[in-house]
């Protein structure tokens, strides 16, 4: 059984994660081409050496994005500066569905979930009373839908999330997960000397389902108050 709040506690400052079923690796290459045609050769990565490199490479600009496969689609974590940009989920979910999470607070707590390209609720995740679409009556009715209840999220919107997303991908994000190594991308800013070589995303994605071997690792680079993670609600 998933232990919620020590992957909670796990993730730490990571800003945005986002779970999508029935995502491929061809809807990730469109998904991601508008943002930007430049990018680091991939590389294999556990998660605590992608947050590693994200913060590390905050004062370069860099942001950095840990792609995996998991249970019907794929979850992708920005651990440090964001990486997707706008209207990302909104096609990544054309397929399926989608959930996106602001998890620290380098970004706002809020919370998305998507059908077929659709935004079915989004709220923040503390004080959803002042921020609800389309309503907070409809957001607490979906929230009594999820495995934690409406009980849930007023108690903790991370480990809310955590179960929310593992019944909607029929897997959980655990501590096995991010022990494993995954397909992590890099994007550097304004620097020329070192700007990356252009790719193709179908090539950088290619390994999602499949982790590069051993060799390629991602280059080495606390937990914010108030984040899922602190296993209680902010005052």
């Amino acid at each position: 059984m998933t232990d919620y709040e020590r992957v909670a506690d796990a993730l730490g400052n990571t800003t945005w994660i986002t779970w999508c079923t029935d995502a491929t690796l061809a809807t990730l290459d469109d998904v991601l081409a508008p943002d930007s045609g430049d990018w680091n050769p991939p590389t294999a990565a556990t998660f605590s050496e992608a947050d590693e490199a994200a913060h590390l490479g905050m004062q370069e600009g860099m942001s950095v994005l840990l792609a995996g496969a998991l249970g019907h689609g794929v979850v992708l974590l920005e651990p440090g500066l964001p990486f997707l940009g706008s209207g990302a989920q909104d096609r990544l979910s054309q397929a399926g569905a989608c959930l996106d999470v602001g998890w620290s607070d380098f970004g706002p707590p809020f919370v998305t979930y998507r059908e077929k390209g659709r935004v079915v609720v989004s709220f923040d995740g503390i004080v959803w009373e002042d921020d609800a679409t389309p309503d907070q009556e409809t957001v607490e009715r979906w929230m009594s839908t999820t495995p934690g209840g409406l009980k849930g999220w007023q108690t903790n919107y991370g480990t809310a999330s955590l179960m929310t997303a593992e019944a909607i991908m029929g897997a959980p994000l655990d501590e096995q997960w991010l022990a494993r190594e995954h397909t992590c991308i890099t994007r550097r800013w304004g620097d020329p000397e070192r700007r990356p070589r252009s790719v193709s995303l179908g090539e950088l994605l290619k390994h999602v389902a499949a982790p590069l071997p051993c060799e390629a690792r991602a280059e080495s680079a606390g937990e914010a108050p108030n984040s899922p993670g602190s296993g209680h609600p902010p005052a």
